[in-house]
């Protein structure tokens, strides 16, 4: 989970960064970047160990056969620290669950509408979403076993929903 989260909020950044019209120089992306990861890091790590004890029950319900337990386990845990500012354009406010799905809420602000839906971005923005759902890390692993059907990026700009991303399982197949 903490990987998930790390990889997905630096792409989110890496994305908000991208969306700059003002054409910055390399060298300010690069360091932009830099200071976003870092305090990405810094957000899921200390997001990931809040979270420790929820992701362990889960996973006790889960051996027990409680689904909807483990799942309520999980989203209680991680909305227990909400909202948790990603960078400072994004904001995740809300975790739910529905159908086997877990279910990520982030409030965009100081971006176009425009600017966050180019494909370029949204293809990058899914790949680093992709690559850290599908690596062997125990949490993302939990996560899948918890939630079968994936889990699904809900972006928000002024209350309007302008990009989702949806990963299965079967997408780590593909890869």
């Amino acid at each position: 989970m903490r990987t998930f989260k790390v990889i997905t909020l630096a792409m989110m950044g890496l994305f908000l960064v991208n969306c700059d019209n003002s054409k910055p120089t390399v060298n300010n992306i690069k360091e932009q970047v830099q200071q976003t990861s870092s305090m990405v890091s810094d957000k899921v790590a200390e997001l990931y160990e809040q979270t420790k004890s929820a992701t362990q029950d889960a996973l006790n319900n889960l051996k027990d056969g409680n689904y909807s337990l483990a799942q309520d386990a999980i989203i209680k845990g991680l909305n227990l620290r909400l909202p948790l500012d990603v960078d400072q354009n994004s904001t995740l406010v809300d975790v739910t669950k529905g159908n086997d799905i877990i279910s990520y809420k982030y409030d965009l602000k100081g971006i176009t509408k425009e600017g966050f839906q180019v494909e370029n971005n949204q293809k990058n923005i899914l790949n680093g979403l992709r690559a850290l759902y599908c690596s062997k890390n125990a949490t993302t692993n939990a996560i899948k076993l918890v939630f079968p059907n994936g889990a699904s990026h809900n972006y928000y700009l002024n209350g309007e929903k302008v990009l989702t991303l949806d990963l299965k399982p079967g997408d780590c197949d593909s890869k």
